[in-house]
């Protein structure tokens, strides 16, 4: 309810002479009918575009301003008197808002059975403006009572027998409109309807409350009927049965009727009247809107509502001349969010478009794009063309920065494939692939590194520079890879009996420090134990064969011996004792390192 407020006349003059958004606000808690009905007389004469705008947002708030009337009824008759079809279609809405029943739950008992049950029902309020029914007086012994009171003279805004026909009156402005100007009618109706909000509409019993709704969208369906106030759910059926039967259907059927109800699917705050759009559009204007211009598409694309998106995907499979839309219309529909519309437009656009008509850097940005379908068709369309000149293979690395997950390691392989061949393999493009921050496009960098081709390796495979970019590498997942190849290589070695087996499992870099990567495998605490078991037998292999590097190893041996998981520790211990038996002269190394440790011959005499 609104509240009054302290500001005087002269006070709510001066907001509305200089246009001040606390007008609405103080208006709202005047009291008076003349001084009143002086104002709105005043108001509905302003030509300002701001006092319009005024009146618009005056009826969108709840009507539930004591002593109002005069103001509602004087600025509906100019509305009415003046044919300004907006202005009443915001008082067919407000009226609508007067009837707002509510559900209650009551018991019901019968005497005679002895049963209660309970039941639900509708109901109406008798005031729109909320009101005190009952004060409270305390009696001689301190107890509280109720004392009802009698509702003052004023205190309702209409009465029902008013709501009633005020919005008969409503509806029979646009009602009279269909007959007398049946060409401004599809679009008055619409821009009626585009008003309601979802609040407006939430129930079912809000909606049949709707009178000028009901009657625009449903008038002629037989799941309902209405009498001389209110429409009611005929018996059998229920509102899941309604679909558009409006008043006028041969207006709604015409070139300007498909037009109001585009307008009305897209500027709808309903989402109840979208559906009803959508339905009315299929049922009677799907030949008309095949021929409908794409950028009407791209506003019902761009649309908050999911069901509208994807009705407009639908309308966009059957739209004619797809084959000769422009490139940067196409690529501007893929801009949408939706999934479902945005498969069906990339499955149309890779059958009306083809590779040619796009430029290298169009399908390098497609391929690039988060969303699978829109990416997965971009690496299509790379795959169709020819990669020849070296600035199109400069261009093509920038799909190391895809933002698909599902589609990287394909696409990191088809790049490496171009641009890591021998005669144009150039380490500073091939490590930016290593480097990606996303995972599936690091998984086909490595694929692409440990592959062969015509039984040789890449040429990154023996490229000591490549190698010793890997081993500074910030990712995991890398480093993993990296413990496995030094493993399988040092095995390789091992079989051929070659010495100096771990420093030559580096491809190409037989004096490189693998210390950081063996160090950042061991203190990884949150995964499993399997490439520490590995770094742990390389350390212990590295401090064999030089046991110079043995001070800056140790210390990484002892993070293992330390660790809480058993399995772990003992290779740690294993790998130690291994290369204290090789190099004596290590123990007194081990003993700053891990004093708690002793590696003395009684110590191991009394463990045996």
């Amino acid at each position: 309810m609104a509240k009054e407020n302290t500001h005087s006349a002269v006070a709510i003059d001066e907001f509305y002479a200089s246009e001040d958004d606390r007008f609405l606000e103080a208006f709202r808690g005047m009291r008076g009918h003349q001084r009143l009905a002086a104002f709105a007389d005043r108001w509905k004469r302003d030509p300002r575009p701001w006092a319009r705008q005024q009146i618009f947002a005056y009826l969108d708030l709840p009507m539930d301003c004591r002593d109002h009337q005069p103001v509602v009824k004087r600025l509906f008759k100019h509305a009415e008197e003046s044919k300004d079809d907006a202005l009443m279609g915001a008082f067919l809405r407000a009226f609508d808002r007067l009837v707002q029943p509510k559900r209650v739950t009551r018991w019901r008992y019968d005497w005679q059975t002895r049963q209660s049950w309970q039941e639900e029902s509708l109901h109406r309020p008798r005031n729109t403006v909320p009101l005190k029914d009952h004060v409270l007086y305390t009696d001689w012994q301190g107890r509280q009572h109720k004392w009802p009171v009698k509702v003052p003279k004023g205190a309702r805004l209409f009465s029902y027998r008013t709501r009633y026909y005020l919005r008969r009156r409503a509806w029979r402005y646009f009602r009279h409109m269909g007959y007398q100007r049946p060409d401004d009618y599809t679009a008055a109706v619409a821009d009626a309807l585009a008003g309601y909000t979802d609040d407006d509409l939430n129930a079912g019993e809000l909606i049949l409350e709707c009178w000028g709704l009901m009657h625009a969208c449903f008038h002629h369906h037989n799941a309902v009927e209405h009498g001389a106030t209110r429409f009611t759910v005929a018996e059998g059926r229920n509102l899941g049965d309604l679909t558009p039967a409006p008043r006028f259907p041969e207006l709604w059927n015409q070139q300007a009727g498909c037009a109001a109800l585009m307008r009305l699917l897209t500027d709808a705050r309903s989402r109840m009247l979208r559906v009803w759009s959508i339905q009315m559009l299929r049922a009677d204007h799907l030949e008309r809107l095949s021929k409908l211009p794409p950028e009407e598409l791209l506003k019902l694309l761009d649309h908050h509502d999911d069901e509208v998106q994807q009705f407009a995907s639908e309308l966009l499979e059957q739209l004619s001349g797809l084959e000769t839309l422009p490139v940067s219309l196409w690529l501007r529909l893929l801009e949408t969010e939706n999934p479902i519309a945005l498969s069906a437009i990339c499955d149309l656009m890779g059958r009306h478009v083809s590779a040619e008509r796009l430029e290298l850097a169009d399908c390098i940005a497609l391929a690039k794009a988060e969303a699978t379908p829109v990416a997965r068709m971009g690496l299509e369309y790379l795959k169709q063309r020819r990669i020849a000149s070296a600035e199109d293979r400069e261009a093509i690395c920038a799909v190391a920065e895809g933002q698909c997950e599902a589609i990287g390691r394909e696409l990191a392989q088809w790049a490496l494939g171009i641009v890591g061949r021998g005669e144009v393999y150039d380490v500073d493009v091939v490590v930016r692939f290593f480097d990606s921050l996303l995972l599936s496009v690091r998984q086909g960098a490595w694929d692409w590194l440990v592959s062969e081709s015509d039984g040789q390796p890449t040429p990154g495979y023996h490229d000591a520079a490549l190698w010793s970019r890997l081993i500074e590498t910030p990712f995991d997942d890398v480093r993993m890879k990296l413990v496995d190849l030094l493993q399988q290589r040092a095995f390789a070695f091992q079989a051929a009996g070659r010495g100096d087996k771990v420093s030559a499992a580096l491809p190409g870099a037989p004096n490189a420090d693998l210390s950081a990567v063996w160090s950042a495998v061991l203190l990884g605490v949150h995964r499993g134990g399997r490439q520490k078991v590995k770094a742990l037998r390389q350390i212990s292999e590295a401090i064999r064969q030089a046991p110079g590097r043995a001070d800056v190893l140790l210390p990484v041996l002892a993070v293992a011996i330390r660790s809480v998981r058993p399995g772990e520790a003992g290779h740690g211990l294993a790998a130690l004792v291994g290369a204290v038996e090789a190099h004596p002269e290590l123990a007194a190394l081990v003993a700053r390192h891990l004093p708690e440790l002793d590696l003395s011959p009684a110590a191991k005499g009394g463990a045996g």
